[in-house]
């Protein structure tokens, strides 16, 4: 495993402000999918439900439930009810941060590979600018949903505290297998995922 950014990002985060449809523009301009909302799991906008534990994230528990805009400000996405029903593999990254640069090809080529299998979900931690991720991702040549998270609800809500960490969730939404830094091959992030999810 390769080393991790601290999650402190050097500027705060612009407003999205741009509307849903010039956050839909952009997102398509870039080549990323659109974002599946899902059915509400009673989480806020701003963090986890009242019921949940902080930072509990961790392998053999259920992923703690969170609402994030989609990269761009619109639509609004519960995430556990968005991830519900198939294995997914959840990456959260900033285009600051210097492994998450090392690691967006892997990402990029293990989804496609892996495409119907298993979803792909990433969330954009503590970005300045919502260019800047759209930017990133669309260079990454990721094709699969981004979530933002531009005041890190993360860090308090799954217990993030540097970056890339990578979820490997359960077709049920239980975390299998949490890495915290960067994957170091394609080949180790493609066996991770078929010996958690258990795909072929």
């Amino acid at each position: 495993m390769a080393g991790g950014c601290t999650t402190s990002s050097p500027g705060a985060a612009e407003s999205a402000g741009a509307g849903a449809a010039d956050a839909s523009a952009a997102r398509a301009s870039a080549g990323l999918a659109s974002c599946t909302t899902g059915a509400s799991d009673g989480s806020s906008a701003t963090g986890a439900t009242s019921g949940t534990r902080p930072g509990r994230a961790v392998a053999g528990s259920p992923l703690p439930a969170l609402t994030l805009a989609c990269i761009g400000g619109a639509p609004q996405v519960p995430v556990r009810a968005a991830l519900a029903g198939k294995p997914h593999v959840v990456n959260l990254w900033a285009s600051w941060c210097r492994p998450c640069r090392a690691e967006a090809p892997m990402m990029a080529t293990v989804s496609r590979e892996l495409d119907g299998k298993v979803g792909f979900l990433g969330i954009d931690y503590g970005e300045q600018s919502t260019d800047d991720g759209i930017g990133f991702a669309a260079a990454a040549g990721w094709g699969y949903p981004q979530l933002q998270d531009p005041d890190a609800a993360t860090k308090s809500a799954w217990g993030i505290t540097g970056l890339p960490v990578t979820l490997l969730v359960g077709a049920d939404g239980t975390v299998v297998r949490r890495l915290d830094g960067a994957w170091t091959s394609p080949d180790q992030l493609r066996r991770a995922v078929r010996e958690s999810l258990e795909v072929s």
